[in-house]
């Protein structure tokens, strides 16, 4: 086990060296790059999201923020404030994951109609049953994200401090927060595979056999899915865990 350095000491921003009580002039003995380019206080800035100062609506900094994190998503973890304030990431956090759960919620609902009615054919429900059902998969899809978020970022933390990796818990958890904004390609892209298959199917474009393929495609997505999680996740902690601010 490999001891992280403190919160305190000064990183290469580029290669992880210890750069205490070296001149801001200077440049890393390990790699070269510019000392100042590590310490700068304009190289890492909040993000719109938190920039109230900036005379943009509430809407027009979430955009913009989510547009930044979900098209250059190293380019925003790299020029990110680290040990900013926790609660206006979780605010933009539960913006995102309410927006996956909907969706997510709702693409498990179709595919449970469709289920039902193409597959099992099996007697309709009361109207207030399939209300709850609905309701039930986007409170349960809403709860069980952010319980990963919190899981992931309490292991992210306890793998990097055995491993020697400056990524304490609370930077863990603020840079996970704004990685929710990756939910919402991953379920759009599900939303629409199950709303557009069922629709086509009901009009009579697929037939009944098409069901194989459809589920292929699904399991097709999931994986494909969680690939680009784990990739712009850690695309984030790659990013962070040299920051010194």
């Amino acid at each position: 086990m490999t001891r992280a350095p403190d919160e305190t000491d000064i990183l290469c921003e580029n290669c992880g060296y210890m750069l205490n009580g070296l001149p801001e002039s200077g440049n890393c003995p390990e790699c070269g790059s510019p000392i100042d380019l590590s310490v700068s206080p304009q190289i890492r800035i909040p993000p719109p999201w938190e920039d109230r100062e900036s005379g943009l609506t509430l809407w027009n900094r979430f955009f913009r923020t989510s547009a930044r994190i979900i098209f250059r998503p190293k380019r925003f973890f790299r020029n990110m404030t680290s040990r900013g304030q926790i609660e206006p990431a979780a605010n933009f956090a539960r913006i995102h994951v309410g927006l996956a759960a909907i969706l997510l919620g709702q693409a498990a609902y179709i595919h449970w109609i469709w289920f039902r009615t193409d597959i099992i054919r099996s007697l309709a429900f009361p109207v207030w049953v399939y209300f709850a059902v609905s309701a039930s998969l986007i409170a349960v899809v809403y709860l069980a994200l952010s319980l990963l978020i919190r899981v992931a970022a309490r292991l992210t933390a306890w793998e990097a401090a055995y491993r020697g990796y400056r990524l304490p818990y609370r930077v863990v958890l603020r840079a996970l927060y704004y990685h929710t904004a990756h939910f919402l390609p991953v379920a759009l892209a599900a939303a629409i595979t199950v709303w557009g298959y069922t629709q086509l199917r009901g009009r009579g474009y697929f037939q009944l056999t098409s069901a194989t393929t459809y589920l292929y495609v699904l399991s097709g997505l999931v994986i494909v899915s969680a690939i680009y999680l784990f990739d712009t996740y850690w695309i984030a902690m790659r990013n962070l865990m040299y920051a010194n601010r």
